[in-house]
């Protein structure tokens, strides 16, 4: 059992406004989600779909980017005694994965992105 980093066990107890400005920390200086939203906006604008076509998935594309931060926290509100446990649980599984999870994620994208390339200079 692979145990969690000392910021990452702090977070437990951080404040709702400590948070709030750790996940802005997070999501706006973090190079991996800079890539990820500015090829996702660049895939999205160079796409041959109307603007509206653009604009619905340029919608989806926040939401679906976005699953992970309501998730927890509607099981924490609606889960009651068992949320603790099962937010525990899930904290665990991808604290002893975490090296698995990134590889997978990265390897998919990579390989999007590579794609992407090639389709484009073969075009």
């Amino acid at each position: 059992m692979h145990r969690s980093p000392g910021w990452m066990r702090a977070i437990d107890t951080f404040t709702p406004a400590k948070s709030a400005g750790l996940a802005a920390l997070l999501s706006g200086a973090n190079p991996k989600n800079l890539v990820l939203a500015i090829g996702g906006a660049a895939s999205i604008a160079s796409s041959p779909a109307s603007a509206g076509g653009k604009a619905v998935a340029g919608v989806l594309f926040v939401l679906i980017g976005s699953l992970c931060v309501p998730l927890p926290l509607l099981v924490y509100v609606f889960g009651g005694a068992k949320s603790e446990r099962v937010l525990g649980s899930w904290t665990a599984w991808m604290a002893e994965h975490n090296a698995a999870i990134m590889t997978v994620v990265l390897v998919v994208l990579g390989t999007k992105y590579v794609g992407d390339a090639i389709s484009g200079l073969a075009a």
